[in-house]
């Protein structure tokens, strides 16, 4: 952000970065013990706390957390042509993905087989298998990038959205693109404005859903996400939006309240067909469940922005550390947690302790490995991010 000519950063942006792949840390920190969801490594015991957890963090966090990439784009392109920028994300989000698909996806794979019965062998007469499984079916979907790299599809959505949103940023910073930019600028100016962004969200649903289930990464999530991407690009693009999230931040709270309200009253009233609602598509109740869903996601990730600009601005060691660490922390730490899971779930102990025991054991064994195998070496932290 500028500010009297100079360059200031916007640390609330970092801040939020490192929270959130906190919270991916957790939210797989807790899977196994999730009743609803299936995940590599399942507890025999499993907690509804859990997954009323899992439940709201769902809508918002990867929403915010493409918000987020999107705003950090503006910056990035400000500085750098496109060459460059095309550069810095192979290096920091293709490659990455790439060395941890081939190195950390097999062996998460053959513990998930043993875990489930699925195969009985060693590691490397699995391998086929694991080749196998990740070729098969149509190559020309975002369920590729999971099928392949697991946790690490996220880098994979973001470098092809980087590449695909690149044309549309550009023309963001020329004549119409500004005027269009103007318009929006204009539009928020209202009272409750901001919240009109939950239209083009719930239409990219809208649009997408009868063509393709929402399959966990699929091209529902693609398509949502990107939308995320760019409406990022676009808060930063004029001074309005932000003044708008601070002017609005209870009618946003209110609009996600709302959301939650109406998705919770309509599985209370309408019980599994609400679930069938959400999976396939029935006018009207699919776009009412949608209208919900988007209105929790926007709501609720601008007011953590909001959160995070009025308390979070500022810098120090702990801020310094973690924008270091984070990045190799994603890549790093499901297979540790996989590892770890595999065999707590098999103690004879009460859950509580188990969960603890995987979270414990999996920040220190994650932060453990970056400070002795990545951090140290040039070519692990180039590999790793």
């Amino acid at each position: 952000e500028s500010s009297g000519g100079k360059s200031k950063r916007l640390y609330y942006l970092d801040w939020l970065r490192v929270i959130l792949i906190l919270g991916v840390f957790f939210y797989h920190v807790v899977k196994p013990f999730d009743p609803m969801l299936d995940w590599h490594i399942k507890n025999a015991e499993r907690s509804v706390a859990v997954m009323t957890f899992l439940l709201l963090m769902n809508p918002v966090g990867l929403p915010l957390f493409f918000l987020v990439a999107g705003a950090a784009s503006k910056f990035a392109l400000r500085r750098r042509s496109n060459r460059q920028y095309i550069t810095e994300r192979v290096t920091r989000l293709l490659i990455p993905f790439i060395v941890g698909t081939i190195l950390l996806s097999p062996f998460q794979r053959y513990l998930e087989a043993l875990h489930k019965g699925n195969f009985q062998g060693s590691f490397l007469s699995f391998i086929p298998e694991w080749l196998a499984r990740s070729t098969s079916g149509s190559l020309l979907t975002p369920l590729t990038f999971g099928r392949w790299g697991l946790h690490l599809w996220f880098l994979a959505f973001l470098f092809a959205f980087s590449l695909l949103a690149l044309p549309v940023f550009r023309w963001f910073e020329r004549g119409t693109g500004q005027s269009f930019i103007s318009w929006l600028g204009r539009l928020v100016e209202l009272r409750g404005g901001i919240l009109l962004f939950i239209l083009p969200l719930a239409l990219a649903r809208v649009l997408v859903q009868p063509f393709s289930p929402p399959e966990e990464h699929g091209w529902l999530d693609f398509v949502y996400f990107f939308a995320f991407f760019i409406l990022g690009y676009i808060l930063y693009s004029d001074d309005r939006f932000l003044r708008a999230v601070r002017r609005d931040r209870w009618l946003l709270f209110a609009g996600g309240m709302l959301g939650l309200v109406g998705f919770f009253a309509l599985f209370a009233v309408y019980g599994d067909i609400a679930l069938e609602w959400g999976l396939t598509f029935v006018v009207p109740w699919s776009i009412i469940l949608i209208l919900a869903f988007t209105s929790m996601s926007w709501g609720w990730a601008l007011d953590v922005l909001y959160l995070a600009m009025r308390y979070l601005n500022f810098s120090n060691k702990w801020l310094v550390y973690g924008n270091r660490t984070v990045m190799p922390l994603y890549r790093l730490h499901q297979p540790v947690i996989i590892v770890i899971a595999y065999f707590v779930v098999q103690w004879d102990v009460g859950m509580t302790l188990k969960l603890l025991m995987v979270l414990v054991g999996s920040l220190l064994v994650t932060l453990g490995l970056i400070e002795l195998l990545i951090r140290p070496f040039k070519l692990t932290r180039t590999l790793f991010g």
